[in-house]
């Protein structure tokens, strides 16, 4: 599914069973090798994406978080919600997982240019730290107004 920054909470809210999203944004995992995504398209797809899978799939046996080298985020009012996504293409892929925010201690966003650092506290003391585009501060604003309740 084609959806760019602006269209994901009205394109992915109610697919896939995920209740209405009140923020979404694109997110990718980042390693030493990510660099190469500025090489050339090549870079980004032989280098820098498996080295990013790789690195996805250890943070997913680590804590559960269901992760991809790419994925969208999606806050719902209960969860946090992945689909594996390619932001250069403004591609949505497959649902991948939720996480109850009952898990969740902290959503925090960095400021920066294009991409922004997002962070996300787990309970037990994990932390996973992505890079995130788009309206990523909204993110991390949503999930403080629904933490509080």
């Amino acid at each position: 599914m084609h959806l760019k920054d602006d269209e994901l909470i009205s394109g992915l809210g109610g697919r896939d069973g995920v209740p209405g999203l009140l923020a979404a944004v694109y997110a990718r995992v980042t390693t030493a090798v990510s660099f190469t995504r500025m090489l050339t398209p090549l870079g980004n797809y032989f280098i820098a994406r498996p080295a990013a899978r790789a690195a996805a799939r250890d943070i997913t046996e680590e804590t559960d978080v269901p992760l991809d080298a790419a994925v969208v985020l999606g806050l719902s009012a209960d969860a946090l919600h992945t689909w594996s996504a390619d932001p250069m293409l403004d591609q949505v892929g497959d649902y991948l997982g939720h996480v109850p925010l009952a898990r969740i201690t902290q959503i925090t966003a960095t400021p920066g240019r294009s991409w922004q650092q997002l962070t996300i506290g787990l309970d037990g003391g994990h932390d996973i730290t992505l890079e995130a585009r788009g309206a990523a501060h909204q993110l991390a604003a949503a999930y403080e107004k629904v933490s509080v309740r």
